[in-house]
């Protein structure tokens, strides 16, 4: 998945730089996927090659602009600070390059914003100090009565600069207050389950996937990148879905068309190089991903049937779920094929009402992905 996205980014930046795209949808759309992310890929905490290739390609086509580049565009800010930053730590690394902009790193310059800091600034208190410091608005003129009155004592302290200082005896009492406080709340709160116990309530597995059995009924090639393949896929559901596989290396498009295959339906539906995907063909890969084959339902499975595993039941958790507490990257590394080319979780078998679900090659102790 990570291969396929970063394959879509850089399809993208071919696109900035063929100015295929104008650039105020191009960093309108970059600022939106930036919004819960640090990085264009993935939960990295470093920029990965698709943020290079896009950070370039928009600053070669003056796409960051302070025309472009709006005030209100604070993720992609954000990011464009981080991977040129990043660019020139490696550039310094290999080249012993110094100074504030290595040699060959694109000299982005953001319109600078302007942030409102509160007046006064807020100031922490526990809530049961007797004395509370209190802010005094300086003004040009003063009526004869607020000049005729002294303000109290915590008031000309505040309006100097300082506060009243408390005696040790003031300090205590406030500490014993807040103590006891303390001990109340604690004493009133409901005892918390260690980690184990959360543990035994909840544990996941590979039920909170949705996995189905689809048909592919149409094929066609992604317009802006030579990976990719376009696909309608019947789950049963009244419409087909539409998915997108990185699978042109390996499939031609007679070999996808009227395939039955394996979907992970309960994916939220996300962009890959302009076009929406929702969903994820699954397949067999090797370790070094030079070999790939789809995993499929036996003969007579049904449109839209799950897909089960031996013992195991529950029902599959909503899309935001899964992306949200990143289930299918906690549970994707134990779903394999065994040595018979069975798909299995944890070595549990996978089938349908038909049969058990297989790599359609046969392939042996692979990745399902």
């Amino acid at each position: 998945m990570i291969i396929a996205s970063i394959s879509s980014y850089m399809s993208i930046a071919s696109m900035i730089r063929s100015g295929d795209k104008k650039e105020e949808h191009i960093v309108q759309e970059l600022n939106e996927i930036l919004a819960n992310s640090s990085f264009l890929v993935g939960m990295t905490a470093k920029p990965t090659l698709a943020d290079y290739d896009v950070f370039f390609a928009l600053s070669e086509g003056n796409c960051l602009s302070a025309e472009i580049v709006t005030e209100g565009m604070i993720h992609l800010r954000r990011w464009v600070v981080a991977v040129q930053a990043s660019v020139e730590e490696l550039l310094a690394c290999v080249s012993g390059v110094s100074g504030s902009v290595a040699k060959g790193v694109p000299a982005v310059t953001l319109a600078s914003l302007e942030y409102g800091i509160a007046d006064p600034v807020p100031v922490f208190f526990f809530g049961d100090e007797e004395d509370m410091p209190v802010r005094v608005e300086s003004t040009s003129t003063s009526s004869a009565g607020a000049a005729s009155s002294p303000p109290p004592p915590a008031a000309a302290a505040a309006a100097q600069g300082g506060k009243k200082e408390l005696t040790e005896e003031e300090k205590k009492a406030a500490a014993d207050k807040r103590a006891k406080k303390a001990a109340e709340k604690a004493k009133n709160k409901p005892a918390q389950p260690t980690q184990n116990d959360a543990a035994a309530a909840v544990e996941l597995d590979v039920t909170a996937l949705d996995i189905r059995v689809g048909k592919i009924i149409e094929v066609w090639e992604h317009e802006a990148s030579d990976k990719l393949w376009c696909e309608k896929i019947d789950l049963g559901e009244g419409e087909p879905r539409q998915v997108l596989s990185g699978l042109r290396a390996f499939y031609k498009k007679e070999e996808m068309q009227g395939r039955n295959v394996l979907v992970l339906c309960n994916l939220k539906a996300r962009n890959l190089a302009g076009v929406s995907s929702h969903g994820m063909v699954l397949c067999a890969s090797n370790a070094d991903h030079s070999a790939v084959e789809f995993v499929i339902p036996p003969e007579g499975a049904k449109i839209g049937e799950r897909v089960m595993f031996e013992g195991l039941t529950g029902e599959p958790e909503p899309e935001n779920k899964v992306a949200k507490k990143k289930i299918l990257e906690k549970l994707a590394p134990d779903l394999k094929t065994n040595n018979d080319g069975v798909v299995v979780w944890k070595g549990i078998k996978s089938g349908t009402s038909a049969g058990p679900c297989v790599a359609s090659k046969g392939m042996k102790d692979a990745q399902v992905s």
